[in-house]
């Protein structure tokens, strides 16, 4: 199972519907991408990450330095 914290499913919750299933499949770098899809969707209008998108990204490093 990949390591997360219960306060970033919370975060993440409402912006990956699947979110459960992606931690239960035990690959670490889905749900990196899938994170990274929704940081993407999130660019504001100078290519640059809204603050959702710079939160996102912050979970996303943790995500990726706790595996």
């Amino acid at each position: 199972m990949v390591n997360i914290t219960d306060k970033q499913k919370e975060i993440l919750k409402p912006h990956i519907e699947e979110l459960d299933e992606l931690i239960k499949l035990d690959d670490v770098q889905i749900l990196l991408d899938k994170i990274d899809d929704v940081i993407v969707y999130n660019m504001g209008e100078d290519d640059e990450p809204d603050e959702l998108g710079i939160r996102l990204q912050r979970i996303y490093d943790q995500i990726y330095n706790q595996n």
